[in-house]
């Protein structure tokens, strides 16, 4: 087997490629490759040769697809027949002055540089797919003695796997430091476990990463140190979902992210089934301080088989039903929406909610006492924006549509009397103030009609809450009493205040 080393005139030495790197060790020889594994010993090649010993090996480069950036092995001098060594360009060589290390020494900073903890920290400074030298001496290593315990756990030949590698090292390090705090490796290990869950579920390439997988984590409350058959279903909004983030896995988010969160996260989690919206309350206001979200319950049965022999049985049974579980809960929603009548022989449905319940109440209510013949041109929805909006008379009357997140909650032409009534409806947000009526006014500067400002509300008592706010020339309307309307000025009734 090792003539390989006894041809022709010359003696040959051992020659390493990164191609001999099996499993974190060396095995030599490789038989039909395409690299030699043996060098000729001759004058021009004695500086770079060494002697046949302990060494740490890393490959110099990575393919971006690679999980780890460090990829390291051991070269164990045993069952190699050669005095001196020969490793190629593409590899760093940890070594003892030019010589051997101690095993221990040797196999412990294989281990080491295999562990996530060394993975995460090298990625900080390292934003490229080579490792140089000069990138290995920029690390922080531990001592000797650290170094040798960490060798110990390669047994016999058998190199320990990642779990363990990161186990035994964060274990060391916090008997050292005598602190406690969150695990790196648990941390990127749950992280990169959840990416690939929704990578297997499907979603889409936008939330096939940290973010989304940061939010699948809080909403299944696996921590770091939790396994997924722990999974849970708590109810969460998108803050906890952010607070989850950085209490446990150090991922801090501004406050201002939360849309981001909402749209491009649970939206997308809700429409693919993974989770639902509100299951404590399904008609919950979509501005409610209360909005929540929680796991849906086949999902979490599927996602606590992960990393289990069942998990690939899980996951076809799951894809096979996932789409009429779709359809189930897009049924379920359209039942709840709120049906509104509009003119004749035309019918909207809103988002169900108080808010859209109240605007319900003010088209078949307000306007069939107050604006007979009136015609609708807009209607807000809290779930998108547009309930209804008739382009083409509002572009008439000058409206820009393209403003609609500045729109009241609905719109009302009053023909006979060339009236624009202006509609809020008020259930978490406030009435017509007086900054509110002065955007109204700019947003609708260019309509010939008459502006008419009204607030609507659900009970008096609510309207109580809001009564130093509202600004003069404006109407009040309350639901619970629909004949009557409070005017907040005595110089007239009902109407414009600009004639």
């Amino acid at each position: 087997m090792y003539d390989i080393l006894n041809f022709g005139l010359f003696t040959n030495c051992t020659l390493i490629y990164p191609a001999h790197f099996e499993q974190h060790h060396i095995k030599w020889p490789k038989l039909n490759g395409r690299k030699p594994n043996a060098i000729a010993d001759t004058k021009d090649v004695q500086q770079w040769l060494l002697p046949n010993g302990h060494y740490a090996l890393v490959r110099r480069f990575s393919s971006k697809e690679e999980r780890r950036r460090i990829v390291a092995a051991i070269h164990n001098p045993c069952g190699i027949p050669a005095e001196k060594i020969g490793f190629e360009n593409h590899l760093n060589i940890f070594h003892s002055n030019h010589h051997g290390l101690n095993s221990e020494t040797a196999k412990g900073l294989a281990v080491y540089l295999n562990s996530t903890l060394v993975d995460i920290y090298f990625r900080q400074f390292n934003g490229h797919t080579q490792v140089n030298a000069a990138d290995l001496r920029m690390l922080r290593y531990p001592d000797i003695q650290l170094l040798k315990d960490l060798g110990t756990q390669v047994d016999e030949g058998k190199f320990p796997n990642q779990e363990k590698i990161d186990f035994e090292l964060e274990r060391k390090i916090q008997t050292m430091s005598k602190i406690s705090s969150p695990d790196p490796a648990k941390i990127k290990k749950r992280i990169d476990e959840a990416i690939e869950i929704l990578k297997q579920l499907d979603l889409p390439k936008a939330q096939q990463n940290e973010r989304s997988a940061l939010t699948l984590l809080a909403i299944t409350n696996i921590k770091p140190a939790n396994t997924w058959k722990k999974a849970q279903a708590p109810l969460m909004g998108i803050t906890p979902i952010m607070d989850f983030s950085r209490d446990y896995y150090g991922k801090e988010y501004a406050p201002n992210t939360r849309e981001t969160f909402r749209r491009f996260r649970m939206h997308q989690f809700v429409e693919a089934g993974i989770a639902v919206q509100n299951p404590n309350q399904p008609d919950r206001p979509i501005n409610s301080p209360n909005w929540c979200y929680q796991i849906e319950p086949a999902a979490l049965a599927l996602i606590k088989t992960y990393s289990s022999t069942k998990w690939k049985k899980a996951l076809t049974s799951y894809l096979k039903n996932r789409q009429p579980l779709k359809q189930k809960y897009a049924r379920e929603r359209k039942m709840l929406l709120i049906p509104i009548v509009i003119g004749k022989d035309q019918e909207i449905k809103l988002t169900p909610g108080k808010h859209n319940e109240l605007i319900k109440q003010i088209i078949e209510n307000f306007c069939a006492r107050f604006i007979p013949g009136g015609q609708i041109l807009y209607v807000g929805d809290t779930g998108s924006k547009w309930g209804y909006f008739n382009k083409t008379e509002l572009e008439k009357m000058g409206v820009n549509v393209d403003t609609h997140g500045k729109m009241p909650d609905a719109i009302i032409h009053y023909p006979s009397k060339n009236w624009l009534f202006l509609v809020e409806a008020v259930t978490s947000h406030g009435p017509v103030d007086s900054k509110r009526r002065i955007e109204l006014e700019k947003l609708f500067k260019k309509v010939k009609a008459h502006l008419v400002f009204v607030t609507a509300f659900q009970t008096r008592s609510e309207m109580a809450r809001y009564l130093p706010d509202i600004s003069w020339e404006t109407e009040v309307w309350v639901a619970e009493a629909p004949s009557h309307l409070i005017h907040f000025d005595g110089t007239r009734f009902l109407g414009p205040y600009d004639m």
